[in-house]
């Protein structure tokens, strides 16, 4: 199968085999621009990059059985022949408060009980308010709204398709019934035939067509998976597929998500209750703030051109630091908060230094606050009644096992760590080896494909720092959002 997973950073095309092995891979660096205000991308350039590297990777490897797409969650317009008539706006964007905020005024709490989330910025109905007001040209123009990896298999295929997931994250669905809502779309004033059709993530959106082929060397006809966003399809190549599983998809940001049979509503709006990609199933939990992107950040300000270069040289000092990193605290949210305080004012932050500290303990630090992001989370979960056993992780922090102890004695669970290096490309393979007939069902993907190592337990001791720490560093957190939050 080919794999296509746009991330925040990196746009990545593999080619994996049926048993999860990945066979060959290329990827390229995002060009999305991105400043304090503002995120947006062009998709056509996007489009050009994706079909340079699947080029790139059939080359190798010829041609795959079926192809699976995942991207980072972004609104794109376009006309009826698929060219975009403005630039995607990504989910950092924050152009959009005060049309997030009118439609907060306006729907009161029904966005929470129909779309199961709280009004925020990012979402795709404030950011086509915006975009009416603000660009009414281009809305005049527009013919469909998609996500950005809508956008992709519709250019892949010609047809045009939405997932459950995608549509979930759009403040249009009615995240229970798995439709688009008639009040919440009327709310927006987003003329519904603009909306695309919804699908099930496995099924096929259409097959590879000429002038796709042409562009990318794939054969016509070659089936594509309707697919789904970048943090559901993670959580997929976790081994996420029945209800009661908890998995953290480390990257840029974490993505903590539990599995229902049922959906449940969050009454104080802190978690993202979304249609999950397969049928019958329902995840609660959300997108954080940033926290392996702060580790990043963090790495390349004390010089080092990459993170691993950064444990290379300081992991040996790095492991020695007991609990609490001498003192020293990283609120790693630079970006703003989203699940589960959804404060996209919030600033990130370093305190405690002293002359000793080096830098193995801010490192420590940042690791810890990322760790702390999450379990604010998890806190948040079981205050709804839901019980959180072992968690799976998969992404950048499960890469060392120090890391992958220190989040289980932060968070005070068993953590598993899930064998692959790109869960997200792992979570495309999956919906494409069945879109494709490899596999009959995700259930039968998932066995064959996912490797789950024993869960690692806490360590008591350590566990008993850390939720002081944490107690401590929840203060601190609510302290600074006073200061930052507008009243």
């Amino acid at each position: 199968m080919l794999a296509i997973d746009v991330g925040t950073s990196v746009t990545r095309v593999s080619a994996v085999s049926p048993a999860g092995r990945v066979l060959a891979s290329a990827g390229c660096q995002s060009s999305a621009d991105v400043t304090a205000r503002e995120a947006t991308l062009d998709a056509e350039s996007l489009w050009r990059d994706v079909s340079a590297l699947i080029a790139e990777v059939v080359r190798e490897t010829g041609a795959p059985r079926a192809l699976g797409v995942s991207a980072l969650l972004g609104t794109v317009v376009t006309d009826d022949d698929l060219t975009p008539v403005a630039p995607a706006l990504l989910w950092q964007d924050r152009r959009a408060e005060s049309e997030a905020a009118e439609l907060a005024e306006r729907l009161c709490e029904r966005a929470a009980t129909i779309a199961g989330r709280a009004v925020v910025p990012e979402l795709a109905a404030p950011c086509l308010v915006w975009l009416a007001r603000h660009l009414p040209g281009a809305w005049t123009r527009a013919r469909w709204v998609l996500s950005l990896k809508d956008f992709l298999v519709a250019r892949l295929t010609g047809h045009v398709s939405t997932d459950s997931t995608s549509a979930s994250y759009t403040l249009l669905f009615d995240v229970a019934r798995r439709e688009w809502s008639a009040e919440l779309v009327e709310a927006a004033q987003v003329p519904p035939e603009r909306l695309p059709p919804v699908l099930a993530a496995d099924t096929a959106a259409g097959g590879v067509s000429p002038q796709a082929a042409a562009a990318t060397g794939l054969p016509e006809q070659l089936p594509v998976a309707v697919g789904g966003p970048d943090g559901s399809v993670g959580a997929l190549g976790s081994g996420l597929a029945r209800p009661g599983m908890t998995v953290a998809v480390a990257g840029t940001t974490d993505v903590l998500l539990h599995t229902l049979g049922q959906p449940r509503r969050d009454p104080h709006r802190r978690s993202v209750l979304n249609a999950f990609l397969l049928p019958g199933l329902w995840t609660i939990g959300g997108p954080t703030g940033m926290t392996g992107g702060a580790i990043t950040w963090l790495c390349r300000l004390l010089g080092y051109p990459t993170v691993e270069d950064a444990y290379r040289t300081l992991g040996e000092s790095l492991d020695r630091l007991p609990p609490g990193a001498g003192g020293v605290t990283f609120r790693t949210t630079l970006t703003g908060e989203r699940f589960p305080s959804w404060s996209p004012g919030a600033a990130g932050a370093i305190e405690g230094l002293r002359p000793h500290h080096a830098a193995e303990h801010l490192l420590r630090a940042a690791e810890e606050g990322a760790a702390f992001v999450v379990r604010r989370g998890l806190d948040v979960l079981e205050e709804l009644g839901i019980e959180i056993g072992e968690i799976r992780l998969s992404g950048g922090s499960s890469r060392r096992k120090e890391m992958v102890q220190l989040r289980a004695n932060i968070w005070g669970r068993p953590v598993a760590v899930v064998r692959v290096e790109e869960a997200t490309t792992m979570g495309a393979a999956i919906l494409g080896s069945v879109c494709g007939g490899v596999h009959r069902d995700v259930a039968a993907a998932v066995d064959a494909m996912v490797v789950v190592e024993a869960a690692v337990a806490p360590e008591p001791e350590a566990m008993r720092i850390y939720d002081d720490l944490y107690d401590r560093s929840r203060a601190a957190s609510v302290t600074a959002l006073a200061r930052t939050e507008p009243a």
